[in-house]
C-alpha cells in the first residue's frame, strides 16, 4: 500500500496574515478553489498547508496532519485487527479522523476521491522551498513508531545507533518521532506532547534571511520579533532543546504565530 503525507494543519489567531507569511518567506502558493471566508490552503507542489481560524475551545497550534492512501479499506482493516482500541470518525465516505496509540490525531483520505480532488493540488510545479519534515513529541516511542510502520508502511530511515529519534518517510516527507521527556524542559517552559515543528528545505538559508529582512521592513505584522527562538533565558533553553532534539535543520526560527520552524539547505 502507498501512503503519502498530503497536508499539515495549523490553527491560527489570524490565518490570513499567517498565510502571507508562508507565501512570502517559503514561496508556497494558494492551492485549490477557495473563497474569501474559507480556510487558507497553500501548497509547495507536494504537500499542502491548511491554516484554519482559532475557534472557541481550540488553541492556536500546529494541529494535525493528513495522510493519503491508495486503499482506505485496508487501513481500516489493520486498525480493526491490530489496534481495536483505536476509534475513528467518518468525515465523508472517503475520509476519516483517527489517532495513533498515544492520541495524536490525523486525517486519512482515499487517494483519487472526488470530494478531495484539487484540495492541495498545484499542477506541474515543484518549488525551491518545500516542506521537508514534521515532528511529533511522543511517549512510548517504539509503540508509536510500529503503529505508523505497520498501518501505513512508512519506511524507516537509517539513523545512528545512539539516535533517540525515529525517522519514517513516505518517500518525500519525513515524520520525525521525538521522545517526550519531562527532563528535556528543565530550562524552558513545558510543552504538551504532540506536534512539535515543521521542517523546510530551502535553496539557501542566506536567501531566506534576506527575504525576511526585506519583507518585514515593508510589513512589520509579518515579523516574528516577539517569537524569535533564543530570546531571553527561557528562549535560549528552548533553542538548545530544539537544536538537540532534531538534527535535520541548520537554522531554527518561528513563524509570526510562534510555531517552530526547522530549516535546512
Amino acid at each position: 500500500m502507498t501512503a503519502t503525507f498530503n497536508h499539515l494543519t495549523i490553527v491560527s489567531e489570524d490565518q490570513y496574515a499567517l498565510g502571507r507569511y508562508y507565501e512570502g518567506f517559503f514561496h508556497m502558493k494558494p492551492a485549490g478553489a477557495q473563497g474569501p471566508m474559507d480556510d487558507v490552503r497553500l501548497a509547495d507542489g507536494h504537500i499542502g498547508l491548511n491554516i484554519k481560524p482559532r475557534l472557541s475551545g481550540h488553541p492556536a497550534q500546529l494541529d494535525h496532519f493528513g495522510i493519503e492512501v491508495d486503499d482506505l479499506a485496508k487501513v481500516l482493516g489493520r486498525l480493526r485487527d491490530s489496534y481495536p482500541k483505536i476509534a475513528w470518525i467518518e468525515r465523508s465516505p472517503s475520509t476519516i479522523s483517527t489517532h495513533d496509540p498515544v492520541g495524536n490525531t490525523f486525517l486519512v483520505s482515499q487517494r483519487g476521491a472526488e470530494n478531495r480532488a484539487g484540495f492541495y493540488a498545484v499542477e506541474g510545479r515543484r518549488q525551491d522551498r518545500v516542506v521537508d519534515h514534521f515532528a511529533l513529541r511522543v511517549m512510548h516511542l517504539p509503540r508509536v513508531a510500529e503503529f505508523y510502520r505497520s498501518v501505513f508502511e512508512l519506511a524507516p530511515l537509517a539513523q545512528p545507533p545512539d539516535a533517540k529519534n525515529v525517522y519514517l518517510s513516505d518517500g518525500g516527507v519525513t515524520l520525525v518521532l521525538i521522545p517526550w521527556r519531562l527532563g528535556d524542559f528543565e530550562f524552558t517552559g513545558i510543552s504538551a506532547r504532540g506536534m512539535d515543528h515543521i521542517g523546510f528545505k530551502v535553496e539557501s538559508v542566506a536567501a531566506l534571511k534576506a527575504d525576511i529582512e526585506r519583507m518585514t521592513a515593508r510589513n512589520f505584522r509579518l515579523q516574528p520579533s516577539e517569537t524569535v527562538v533564543g530570546r531571553g533565558k527561557e528562549g535560549m533553553g528552548r533553542l538548545e532543546m530544539f537544536r538537540g532534539s532534531c538534527p535535520l535543520g541548520c537554522h531554527h526560527m518561528a513563524d509570526s504565530d510562534g510555531l517552530l520552524l526547522d530549516v535546512r539547505e
